[in-house]
């Protein structure tokens, strides 16, 4: 199976574009855009949906999301996702309903503060440390989510609050 992806991200080369999300299908798509991402700031983490899964409120939104933010001179990103219990079948949910994780890595931002990776700049929510992972890895897991459409497992997860 493979999916296509919804990004929402900015892009600085494309005047007028706005709000306009790109549509995802194939892997070097998929990497031309996180190449993008890695090389252009964000001013808000980028969002993933997989366009076939099911949408809520009268089809308005997704009924999952993926946030990401990543730092190239650091070599590390995290991802935010949230959704309901199909998204994410390899998880042990306490509530049938669905859940938000963030990535688990063995990778640490620097305690310097100087590496900062946000769920939300607006309100400078940031990701917890412990949710940094090679951008190897960062990479891989969005790969993964284009091929099958629902959470990566080819990275850890811990639970959150955040969404």
């Amino acid at each position: 199976m493979s999916a296509a992806l919804t990004v929402w991200y900015y892009r600085d080369d494309r005047p007028g574009a706005g709000d306009e999300p790109e549509v995802v299908t194939t892997a070097e798509a998929l990497d031309r855009v996180l190449d993008y991402i890695l090389e252009h700031p964000q001013p808000h983490p980028p969002v993933f949906t997989v366009r076939d899964r099911p949408r809520l409120m009268d089809g308005r939104y997704p009924d999952h999301e993926v946030k990401v933010d990543a730092d190239r001179g650091a070599g590390i990103g995290a991802i935010l996702c949230g959704g309901p219990a199909d998204f994410a079948p390899d998880a042990v949910l306490s509530d049938e309903r669905g859940g938000s994780w963030v990535s688990l890595g063995s990778t640490s931002r620097p305690s310097d503060g100087a590496c900062v990776l946000y769920m939300d700049k607006a309100t400078r929510t940031p990701f917890p440390s412990s949710a940094s992972v090679p951008l190897e890895s960062w990479r891989a897991a969005l790969h993964e989510l284009l091929q099958t459409g629902r959470r990566p497992t080819c990275v850890r997860w811990q639970d959150t609050d955040v969404f």
